[in-house]
């Protein structure tokens, strides 16, 4: 393949990553999730593109609004499913939404006000970065990348701090970039693990692909250093 695309990218850390894709092939889309804890509280976060959590409301678990209210300037939504059975919440950014999801009924206003309220939020067309406020006393415990190549598949991308955990032990297949693993699932098929220098990323192909070795051995992602 003689042509490639570049994306530069920022983490919901802040980390910067640049990601390097065979092809002519368009992402058609960029998520991201990142996971705060401390002492026996965690949360998780979703970060996608405006519209986000419409999308949720009305394709994944139809939902009816049952909130709104501003926090930091920024407009926070609240939808409760029709079955009752979950919840979500999302802040709206200029170009990112940032959304969490609750099991059961949608929790009390100043329950979702206070967490978003202990958030730092940065939005721009490279990502959303998200710290939490030092008076919460949270870490950031895991974060990753999500993109969808139109006609190839998803790739997912963990965060610096988490890689090395999806290296396998033994040694991979060469590629271009750095090394290749072809990794079972649980229950049935299959993904390909794709070891850099400075990052790692987990493909796996669209049910109707078949593998595409030169595309798989072109891809490159770098984290940049801190």
């Amino acid at each position: 393949m003689t042509t490639a695309q570049r994306l530069d990218l920022v983490a919901p850390s802040g980390a910067r990553v640049a990601i390097t894709l065979p092809g002519p092939d368009p992402v058609s889309s960029v998520a991201a999730a990142i996971r705060f804890a401390g002492g026996s509280y965690g949360t998780g976060f979703q970060i996608g593109p405006r519209g986000y959590h419409a999308f949720a409301g009305t394709h994944v678990a139809p939902a009816a609004t049952t909130d709104r209210f501003l926090v930091h300037g920024r407009e926070v939504i609240v939808a409760e499913a029709h079955d009752g059975h979950s919840s979500t919440a999302a802040l709206i950014g200029d170009h990112h939404e940032l959304l969490t999801v609750y099991a059961g009924p949608a929790p009390r206003h100043d329950r979702v006000f206070a967490l978003f309220n202990s958030l730092r939020v940065t939005d721009s067309p490279r990502g959303m970065i998200v710290t939490p406020r030092r008076s919460t006393l949270l870490d950031t415990m895991s974060e990753h990348l999500v993109l969808a190549v139109r006609g190839y598949g998803q790739i997912a991308i963990p965060g610096p701090a988490q890689a090395h955990t999806h290296i396998p032990t033994h040694a991979g297949a060469p590629t271009d970039h750095g090394e290749v693993w072809k990794v079972p699932l649980a229950g049935s098929g299959h993904m390909f693990v794709l070891g850099f220098p400075a990052g790692v990323a987990e493909v796996q192909l669209a049910g109707h692909t078949q593998p595409h070795l030169d595309w798989l051995n072109a891809i490159n992602v770098s984290w940049a250093t801190p």
